[in-house]
């Protein structure tokens, strides 16, 4: 077949299967199939049984009339490609495909019902898949190339495929090259395994993490913290922030802390904390402007309580009131306690930074601010 045809699509991989039936001379005396035959097929008496297959008239030379089926999943991508209209376009029984890394290809064999799926990992670098983001969306972009046979030569066909996912916390993290953050798995009787992870964003729609290996924040600017049950039932279960504190370094057992949520309770003492979502959902989120407690430190860790919570059988959203936070004691099962940081005051001498220690400079007048933190923690 002469030239290269080039469609646009949505993405693709390199697990490839196909499907289609045998075709021979058909029968055409009357139509007897179990199931209906799609538009491409005819109903034919083959091998003694009727039985759909592509039409033998059915001519596919115009690409552009062609309408591959894109389904963009969560974990997967998959593109359907029919395979009586790859017929009507001079395909043989056997197809090599691959994608931009040739390294992911397959011949494709025959299945059932005329189609071939080809499938791939949402995920960048997979199979050659670029990532393309914008301010609403990430994008994954390939290219699908058939070829007849066993000569790989120019091909003959090449579909470009792109998918486009909404950004959201969950999509941000799955697409940022280095995002600071920290996950745990959880085990809950009965209900299977859970996964959650927490992370550090740069802005209120929590669609742009932090990124290397540390967050740097200027005094005034605000911390956004976003924490997302991943795996799990959580149709069923939501995710609770149960203690959430700021240390001066990465121990979470540091005696000098400063609490954002605690008791599942935003701090009514820091006007800057403000707990968008907690107990309510499969995400929890708050924000906080971190440097205006933390002293002369220059560096803080962040940890976080975290529990699941049965919403068929449990209040799972926190009723706070200003009398119960200061009567309750504060008990935390370190096992988990998700640990991120490190979050670094912009500007900050690099000496002492990564110990978590305050600066030589001013360091008489520092000592009542580093008190701050643990007298604020003892009033809360």
């Amino acid at each position: 077949m002469a030239g290269s045809y080039i469609l646009w699509l949505a993405l693709a991989s390199c697990i490839l299967t196909e499907a289609s039936t045998e075709q021979q001379d058909p029968s055409t005396v009357e139509e007897r199939c179990e199931k209906a035959c799609r538009p491409e097929e005819e109903c034919v008496f083959l091998n003694g049984t009727w039985s759909c297959a592509c039409r033998r008239s059915l001519n596919s030379s115009d690409v552009h009339s062609w309408q591959p089926q894109l389904n963009c999943g969560a974990r997967e991508i998959t593109v359907s490609l029919n395979r009586c209209q790859l017929e009507g376009l001079g395909f043989g029984d056997k197809v090599i495909a691959y994608l931009r890394d040739r390294n992911c290809s397959s011949i494709l064999q025959r299945e059932d019902r005329n189609w071939m799926s080809v499938t791939s990992p949402a995920q960048a670098k997979a199979c050659g898949n670029i990532l393309e983001r914008n301010r609403t969306h990430a994008i994954y972009k390939n290219t699908l190339s058939l070829v007849h046979d066993f000569i790989i030569r120019n091909s003959t066909l090449s579909i470009h495929l792109q998918c486009a996912y909404p950004l959201d916390m969950k999509v941000s993290l799955q697409t940022a090259l280095r995002p600071i953050v920290s996950s745990m798995n959880l085990s809950v009787r009965g209900e299977g395994e859970f996964t959650v992870r927490m992370a550090l964003f740069q802005d209120q729609n929590y669609t742009s993490p932090y990124e290397g290996a540390a967050a740097v924040l200027s005094v005034e600017s605000m911390l956004y913290v976003g924490a997302i049950l991943e795996r799990g039932d959580t149709s069923r279960f939501n995710l609770l922030l149960r203690n959430c504190y700021a240390t001066p370094t990465e121990d979470k057992a540091d005696p000098v802390k400063y609490f954002i949520i605690r008791n599942s309770c935003p701090n009514q003492r820091d006007s800057t904390v403000y707990v968008e979502e907690n107990g309510v959902s499969s995400e929890g989120r708050f924000s906080v402007q971190m440097f205006m407690f933390a002293g002369n430190y220059d560096l803080v860790f962040l940890h976080c309580e975290v529990q699941l919570c049965d919403s068929l059988n449990e209040q799972c959203q926190p009723s706070c009131s200003r009398s119960q936070l200061r009567s309750e004691a504060v008990t935390m099962d370190p096992a988990l306690v998700l640990d991120l940081g490190p979050i670094v005051r912009r500007g900050a001498p690099s000496l002492g930074v990564m110990n978590g220690t305050p600066s030589t400079a001013g360091l008489l007048m520092a000592w009542p601010m580093l008190l701050l933190p643990v007298l604020l923690a003892e009033l809360f």
